[in-house]
């Protein structure tokens, strides 16, 4: 493993240094962005030796002070992202003030300056010619500003629904009426959603347990100065994933106070009907939205101790139209009004009942008589009535509203220490909201990683679903000047994620006379599911999920400027903490279908005929432990190199190596099939610590706590690409590239990893008529079947990208991309 290490830090100074060292050059980091130009007199020629200083519009305060090399070129790199002027001194010339210019993340911005004969001491203010196309690198991707995001319209204040303004960035279209903050799953050149990486002020906020966006920290745009999509090619110091790089960056305040209230808003006066609702005579449902909040930043007290930004923003939303507060089943069963075991026998089993079945089961009789006003009965029953004749089917329509809250605060303060020298910037992001579906607790796919609203069908009577989320980002950010063209940038993240799936039972275990063995940890009844009438009763078939998340961060960038090049090298490294409750088919699930021929004969039963007299053709059902304390860690190393070989060329190349490590649980509570343990006579399945943790009897072990035989995964991705300035206007591009990138799995696979005996007893197979109130109760009748990872496993999975493509300038201030990539 040290050898290994040592080859590749060898790899890394190779890479920084393996060009001779040498106008100007190009560089900027994961959240930072950068100005370079050239100043040249009336006649067009260079002028070498000028003073630029680059002075924050926002602060007026000077960021960085460069001199023109003997080309007249001039680059200041890892410059926060924001609104900048130049300030040009010549002796022999009058200053210059070029104001406008505008630094994006990840970007580089070009300007060039004219200077006219004159004394120093007068100024000429400018209009500085500035490009619109990117030519110092091939990344593709699309950079939104303040004012865009805030001026086109989102229907829940979520900027994710702008990410396909990029190229290459594509996603479904979000239903305006549903609950929630309006998440969208992007896929950028059809790669997978879990390939994307969300980062906020360069730090990632990447959700380990499902690898998507659904609970990461979100601000609203209201706090968001810009944020960047880059969609293929981006540099070696910006990150493993191959998908979309999506980086936000936060607002920071200014020598002038400023603030903002505001409410967006919506309700049943400005709501149009659904057409299938109109067409069908149903009223409006009703949706309301109210999303309201106050800005308001400047500097503390005296500039002296900085700039602050806070905002908080409140979100209140019902809805009855969002997946899981309607029901309309059309062939729900007619129950009589009368709901003795006579008139239900009656109704149901006009032959009589089957051959051996003195009756009804005590489990269902209770749940048809049980009073509840969940799904809307007027008579007060939980299993709601409908008109028609007893015994047959009708169309069953309930619908009640849903609710979502959301209560979020952002914090910023940015301050300089010894004339510039230093800059600390700190960022604080909090975010409690809930999500009450009233009918929202449906299947399997929602807490295997799916969409909630995938798993549930608006045939199924579900019970209630409460989700809370609560969502904490802080970080912070030091940047050193050790001279004008070495520069340091030091970033700290944590990102805290806590969210659970809860079910609100309205009738309980205890309430059926259900008898268990998991009674102790949930109170949840079965799921009842009617596989051939289509619909299902009752809560998820999960017991209540949680996970608790704490994700700590650790970035270093450093620039160096010289000659032809700039050099950037640094690394990262990320602690996972991730806590887990993963109680699978805890409540457990009964299925029920029709025989063949059913209804034929008393004998030949149709599933709700099953679901009375409890006899279940098959179930799956679940036990054991369910607590989980996986830990893991990350590292990467980068060197690049962005070099100006021409005026209109730059090549960029670069190197990362990318250490991924293996998930371990500390409680042990996960296990893997070793075929050369098995064979060697060892027990094949968990480590000997593990096995003594456990504490079973005769139990020994062997492996590795991971499971695997490598706790880490190491792969290099080289990065190499180029953009040429054709006519060296700088309005057209040419750019292409190729590189390799890393994804970071998320735990998912590893929970399969617990699917195994003998943490995860189950119980397959049907049961006899009237076996409900302790089906479980017999015993384990099955063990899951031995979940198997290679172990030799590397759960670093390689993406190769390669993109042919160019910008070019149509209009002022408009440009075009094309591209092909290639994934």
């Amino acid at each position: 493993m040290h050898r290994s290490l040592t080859f590749l830090l060898g790899v890394f100074l190779l890479a920084v240094f393996h060009f001779g060292l040498g106008s100007a050059a190009y560089g900027q980091g994961g959240a930072t962005g950068a100005i370079s130009g050239q100043v040249i007199d009336s006649s067009g020629s260079s002028i070498a030796g000028a003073e630029v200083q680059i002075i924050n519009a926002g602060t007026e305060t000077l960021v960085r002070k460069v001199p023109t090399s003997s080309e007249g070129t001039f680059v200041a790199a890892l410059l926060p992202p924001g609104s900048y002027y130049v300030v040009v001194n010549k002796s022999g010339f009058s200053e210059a003030k070029a104001e406008g210019i505008e630094v994006r993340v990840t970007e580089t911005t070009r300007v060039t300056i004219t200077l006219k004969p004159g004394s120093v001491s007068e100024r000429v203010e400018i209009i500085a010619d500035v490009t619109n196309v990117e030519t110092s690198n091939p990344t593709t991707g699309q950079s939104l500003g303040t004012q865009t995001i805030r001026e086109l319209p989102l229907a829940t204040q979520n900027y994710q629904q702008l990410l396909t303004l990029s190229s290459g960035a594509q996603s479904e279209l979000n239903a305006s009426a549903q609950l929630g903050r309006g998440n969208v799953r992007v896929i950028v050149n059809g790669q997978r959603e879990d390939n994307n990486n969300y980062l906020i002020d360069g730090v990632s906020a990447t959700d380990y347990n499902v690898a998507q966006a659904t609970y990461i920290p979100l601000p609203n745009p209201d706090v968001i100065q810009e944020f960047k999509v880059q969609t293929s090619l981006y540099d070696a110091s910006q990150g493993r994933n191959g998908g979309g790089n999506v980086n936000a960056i936060l607002k920071s305040g200014t020598r002038q106070y400023h603030g903002d209230a505001y409410e967006y808003f919506r309700n049943d006066v400005l709501n149009a009907n659904e057409y299938f609702l109109n067409a069908n005579s149903q009223p409006r449902p009703s949706v309301k939205q109210n999303i309201f909040g106050v800005s308001l930043g400047g500097p503390v007290v005296k500039e002296k101790l900085g700039y602050f930004f806070v905002n908080y923003q409140g979100t209140r939303q019902r809805s009855a139209l969002s997946p899981g507060t309607q029901i309309n089943n059309p062939g729900f069963p007619v129950i009589p009004t009368d709901r003795s075991e006579p008139s239900l026998i009656s109704a149901f089993f006009p032959d009589g009942l089957p051959t051996g079945v003195t009756g009804l089961d005590p489990v269902t009789l209770a749940l048809l008589n049980f009073k509840s006003n969940q799904f809307s009965d007027p008579n007060g029953f939980l299993i709601p009535s409908i008109s028609g004749t007893a015994g047959g089917t009708g169309t069953l329509i309930v619908g009640k509203p849903g609710k979502y809250t959301d209560d979020q605060f952002t914090a910023n303060w940015d301050r300089e220490f010894r004339a510039g020298q230093d800059k600390i910037s700190a960022r604080f992001f909090f975010s409690d909201s809930e999500s009450v579906l009233p009918f929202g607790a449906g299947g399997l796919q929602a807490s295997l990683g799916g969409t909630l609203a995938s798993s549930i069908s608006a045939t199924d009577l579900n019970f209630p679903y409460d989700i809370p989320v609560h969502a904490r980002f802080f970080s912070i950010n030091e940047t050193h000047l050790f001279s004008p063209t070495l520069v340091n940038d030091f970033r700290f993240g944590l990102v805290h994620i806590n969210d659970s799936l809860v079910n609100v039972p309205p009738v309980t275990a205890a309430d059926l006379g259900i008898d268990r063995p998991t009674n102790s940890v949930t109170t949840s009844i079965y799921k009842f599911t009617l596989g051939t009438s289509g619909f299902q009763i009752g809560p998820t078939p999960p017991a209540d999920q949680f996970q608790d998340q704490n994700t700590f961060n650790f970035t270093d960038t450093v620039s160096w400027v010289k000659g032809a090049h700039v050099f950037r090298f640094g690394g990262e490294y990320t602690r996972v903490n991730l806590d887990k409750l993963f109680p699978q088919v805890f409540n457990g699930q009964l299925f029920f279908v029709n025989d063949s021929n059913a209804g034929s004969t008393p004998d030949n039963l149709t599933d709700w005929q099953k679901l009375l007299i409890g006899k279940p053709d098959f179930s799956f059902g679940g036990g054991g432990v369910d607590n989980h304390e996986y830990r893991t860690s990350d590292y990467a190393f980068f060197a690049q190199d962005d070099w100006k070989v021409r005026s209109n060329l730059t090549v960029n190349v670069g190197l990362r190596v990318e250490g991924l490590g293996a998930f371990h649980d500390n409680l042990c509570h996960i296990g893997n099939l070793d075929a050369d343990l098995a064979n060697s006579g060892q027990y094949p399945f968990i480590n000997g610590s593990c096995a003594n943790k456990l504490n079973v009897t005769g139990l020994s072990g062997s492996g590795s706590d991971t499971t695997y035989k490598n706790d880490y995964s190491t792969g290099l991705a080289p990065r190499l690409g180029f953009a040429y300035d054709l006519g060296s206007k700088h309005t057209t591009t040419i750019r292409g590239g190729y590189g390799i990138y890393f994804v970071r799995e998320d735990v998912g696979t590893v929970d399969q990893l617990s699917f195994q005996a003998p943490y995860l007893p189950v119980a397959f197979g049907g049961g006899a008529a009237g076996s409900l109130s302790n089906f479980f109760e017999t015993g384990i009748n099955a063990l899951p079947q031995a979940g198997v990872l290679d172990p030799n496993f590397v759960p670093c999975l390689g993406t190769f990208q390669g993109f042919p493509g160019g910008d070019t300038t149509v209009f002022p201030n408009y440009a075009c991309a094309s591209g092909s990539p290639g994934v």
